[in-house]
């Protein structure tokens, strides 16, 4: 029904696990930090995952469906991180709602790869942890930066570990298959 079929080296998968869990404990272990270190680390996530995409695309040899997908998720990426950055004033029930829909987007995207046969289950399981965490962020937009900190915090940490746990499974020389 679905071909995605994006491949990340086990590096670029290990890279952006660790960027996620790195970001993932630093707003668990330290959820009193402003909304605006919030939104600071969000758009640098945002802006690297992008640039991770983008740096991918002209190394694979993947098709020109898979190379669109590719930029529609950087765009995404930017997108969310230029709205983060260009508006720090704004509460955190928008932000919130704004992390949210770009969790969903991503988890869906990462939903649909791997029910296209793309990928380990693995993805799959960061897919749907993405969206649940969107759901939550947006069901509960007053949760307030603490909140937000936590419920963000063990998202990308659980979610990090899903894309190490991805490299680490795949067999040296091989790539991981996924929308992520």
């Amino acid at each position: 029904m679905f071909a995605f079929d994006i491949s990340l080296s086990r590096g670029h998968a290990a890279i952006r696990g660790l960027l996620a869990a790195a970001l993932g404990a630093a707003c668990v272990f330290w959820p009193g930090i402003t909304i605006g270190v919030v939104v600071l680390l969000f758009a640098v996530y945002c802006f690297t995952d992008a640039v991770a995409q983008i740096a991918h695309l002209f190394g694979s040899e993947d098709t020109g469906g898979q190379r669109v997908l590719m930029v529609v998720f950087a765009v995404i990426d930017v997108a969310a991180g230029v709205v983060a950055i260009s508006y720090p004033g704004i509460t955190a029930a928008v932000l919130v709602i704004v992390i949210g829909i770009w969790a969903i987007v991503g988890g869906t995207l990462e939903i649909a790869a791997a029910w296209g046969g793309a990928g380990s289950g693995w993805f799959a399981v960061g897919g749907l942890l993405s969206v649940i965490a969107g759901i939550l962020l947006i069901v509960w937009p007053g949760i307030g930066a603490f909140s937000l900190a936590l419920v963000f915090g063990i998202y990308l940490l659980v979610y990090g570990i899903t894309l190490l746990m991805a490299a680490i499974i795949t067999p040296s020389g091989d790539t991981v298959d996924a929308m992520a």
